[in-house]
């Protein structure tokens, strides 16, 4: 048979249950690895037969976060064209920068995907073939391990469709960076064998395995990278034959040369993280952990062909995550693991026990920095919540469930050396019959209806021929709306994707995380929403350098909403200066900024030498010139028009230019109508009048987490200066000025 391993052809190392094949057995090897590849693409075929017919222009999981995916590799396989030049700068969440690392970069994945986008100008088939290889490659990556491990290919076999089809891979086919996880299997492959024969190029092959592993998700970076420390230690411990010191040198190579593969990226990331203070909140992070009961939870897929489920608490449990809370492993997954388990096998123990401790130990960090068991919780603090002590970007990842993955390969192992176990006593004929048995089996509890999502012909979605237009307009960013908390489709997924036709940045996007600015322009507190304030909106846009603003009334929940904000927009017609429509969708051209006004050389006011008083909260007063962008001066009432500062100056000054740093929990507390008087006796010289939203644009260009606002003011002598806040906002919204700076071109003696 073609997958018969005789088991007078291999020898066993003495201390070592890695399989040593004699010349004559690696040929049949090739043979048998050729006939499982071909094995695993027909099964696959199989289980993903509706994909089939429609990989070109429909994908699997919907258009969220597989069209995200879609989009990435996309913007990948086109900065690969340019040696990777700009990759970091992807055209989403307009003004911030590195925009790729809010998310996945998935250069692992994109290296592979990026030949077929080159060729077919198709980002959804690229996407959708490497989703189908991703089966294919898990499974026959641990055809390869389990081989080395057991010594058997039948039992490798089945722990190769186990891998491949295990029930949590088909409750995740939204999110492709946790399906392809088949570097694991390698990786360890290339360790188990270096320990085993002190080949250098065994470590070599799993650095670069880990490494792409990394490269394709970042939660595998440090999920599996636990995995490869504990194996390394057990190897080290382990050693026999090859010195420990060499055993360290080499290792401390491998893991050097990964570092330094790796480095470039998480500079990148370290540095987004900082300039935008991108981390978990802890109850966010607890929230999204599992709970024991998870492991027993079935995926709806599973349970609703098997029809029937066993006794379940799935947690995570919202909307987006759910399925990180149904992690049932398959019960031939669990009956073979726990056939290795409980079974001696001499010459296989140390390995037994290996992948047991890695599963347990990967199992109680699933369960988050407070574990729970079916609801309730028994440490305050448990072990993830030391491992991130230790390694603190862990708080950066939101799902700890996902460490149910290193579970999975945990338990496949030992259902590897399960099968094995079991197949050992059997003849050639049966033991293909129940491998056959199982096979079947696996997929069948595997199985899952799958959803697809029409993108479009050719992988472009509907437009009307919008975005070609736009791809042929001058440069300038866009906003697309509705957009942040006025979309509850989560259309940004799509509005992005769409850049990889027009090519323009837009302020819209949906990744790892939002920006502040996306949600204070899709809250209540926005311009947009408020029909008297949607010029002001608009004058926002051109300070940031927004050009085009699109409306898609079809997108808007309920439809209604949009017609206000449509309305407003066509009645401010001296804000943009041309508008198109195409189909249901309008197209507005704004024109650019007026440029800033230049002042002359200035000098910055002492605040010790100006006196405060203020209509609301004088007890804040300090605040406002403390130096400290983390405090804040707030009226602490809804805005109504009578809100007022007074300065008064121990001598004239000739303010030119006040400058409010606004972060971003302050976004919604800008004052409606600001109004700026030199106060000469009892009569007002005003300054300034009207909004401030064109300054806020021009700031966020320059720091959108602590975004100064420059306001110009004309030249006026005075000792007293009034700033005033005179219009009505339409919510609850404060006024907050979290610091303020104030600057003179002269300061003369009286």
């Amino acid at each position: 048979m073609p997958w018969t391993l005789a088991r007078d052809r291999v020898e066993q190392h003495p201390r070592s249950p890695i399989v040593d094949i004699r010349p004559s057995a690696r040929r049949g090897d090739v043979r048998n690895t050729v006939a499982v590849s071909g094995a695993l693409v027909g099964a696959t075929a199989l289980m993903l037969r509706p994909l089939l017919s429609a990989a070109t222009h429909a994908i699997p999981g919907g258009l969220r976060d597989p069209l995200l995916n879609a989009w990435i590799l996309a913007w990948d396989a086109d900065r690969l064209r340019d040696g990777l030049a700009g990759l970091w700068s992807a055209p989403i969440l307009y003004p911030y920068r590195s925009t790729l690392a809010f998310s996945e970069h998935l250069l692992g994945i994109a290296v592979f995907a990026a030949p077929l986008h080159w060729i077919t100008g198709n980002p959804v088939l690229a996407y959708n073939t490497v989703f189908f290889a991703s089966f294919v490659f898990a499974g026959l990556s641990m055809f390869l391990l389990a081989r080395e491990v057991t010594g058997r290919t039948d039992a490798a076999v089945v722990a190769a469709a186990i891998f491949a089809f295990y029930p949590y891979r088909m409750a995740q086919v939204s999110h492709l960076q946790l399906l392809v996880n088949g570097w694991m299997p390698l990786s360890l492959l290339g360790l188990h064998r270096y320990f085993a024969t002190g080949s250098r190029k065994a470590l070599a092959g799993a650095a670069v395995a880990y490494a792409l592993l990394a490269m394709s998700n970042g939660y595998y970076l440090f999920f599996f990278g636990f995995v490869v420390l504990l194996v390394m230690a057990w190897g080290v411990w382990r050693a026999d034959g090859v010195p420990r010191p060499r055993i360290v040198r080499d290792l401390t190579v491998a893991a050097v040369m990964v570092g330094a593969v790796y480095a470039p990226i998480a500079r990148e990331y370290f540095d987004v993280r900082h300039r935008y203070d991108l981390s978990r909140d802890p109850a966010e992070i607890s929230s999204f952990a599992a709970d024991v009961g998870s492991y027993l939870t079935m995926p709806d897929e599973m349970r609703a062909h098997l029809r029937f489920g066993l006794p379940s608490y799935p947690k995570p449990a919202g909307p987006e995550e759910r399925h990180d809370g149904m992690l049932f492993p398959g019960f031939v997954m669990l009956t073979f693991a726990a056939v290795a388990i409980l079974r001696r096998d001499a010459r296989r123990k140390p390995l037994t026990r290996l992948y047991a401790g890695i599963g347990v130990a990967a199992l109680v960090l699933s369960l988050g920095p407070e574990p729970t068991v079916w609801g309730h919780r028994v440490l305050a603090s448990g072990p993830y919540a030391w491992l991130d002590a230790l390694v603190p970007v862990l708080d950066a990842l939101r799902v700890p469930a996902r460490f149910a993955s290193i579970v999975y390969l945990a338990l496949t192992v030992l259902a590897a050396i399960g099968a094995a176990s079991i197949l050992g006593d059997r003849q050639t004929w049966a033991a293909v019959a129940v491998t056959a048995s199982l096979i079947s089996l696996v997929c069948f509890e595997g199985y899952g209806a799958m959803p697809l999502a029409e993108v479009g012909p050719h992988g472009r979605t509907r437009d009307y021929g919008m975005y070609d237009w736009l791809r042929d307009q001058p440069a300038g960013a866009v906003l697309e709306l509705p957009i942040g908390r006025l979309d509850g489709n989560y259309r940004a997924f799509i509005y992005q994707y769409s850049t990889l036709v027009h090519r323009h940045p837009i302020v819209n996007g949906w990744t790892g995380y939002s920006t502040e600015l996306q949600q204070f322009l899709g809250s209540d507190a926005s311009p947009f929403r408020d029909p008297d304030r949607v010029g002001d909106a608009l004058d926002l846009l051109r300070g940031l350098g927004v050009r085009y603003v699109l409306v898609h009334p079809d997108d808007f929940e309920p439809r209604e909403n949009a017609a206000p904000i449509l309305g407003a927009l066509v009645a401010h017609a001296s804000h943009w200066i041309a508008v198109r429509r195409f189909g249901p969708a309008f197209a507005f051209t704004l024109p650019a900024a007026p440029p800033p006004d230049i002042v002359p050389a200035i000098e910055r006011v002492d605040p010790a030498s100006i006196r405060v008083t203020t209509s609301h909260s004088p007890d804040r007063i300090p605040l406002l010139f403390d130096g400290d962008i983390d405090s804040r001066w707030t009226t602490g009432s809804r805005q109504d028009g009578s809100e007022w500062i007074a300065l008064r100056f121990d001598q004239t000054v000739d303010v030119r230019r006040l400058c409010f740093a606004v972060q971003p929990r302050s976004f919604h507390d800008y004052p409606r109508v600001l109004a700026i008087d030199a106060m000469d006796g009892d009569r007002a010289v005003p300054l300034f009048r009207g909004s401030v939203l064109m300054a806020f644009g021009r700031g966020l260009l320059v720091d959108p987490m602590r975004v100064p606002v420059d306001i110009a003011l004309p030249s006026h002598p005075t000792r007293d200066l009034r700033i005033a806040q005179t219009g009505r906002s339409r919510g609850i919204w404060w006024w907050s000025i979290d610091e303020l700076t104030i600057w003179s071109s002269v300061i003369a003696g009286e």
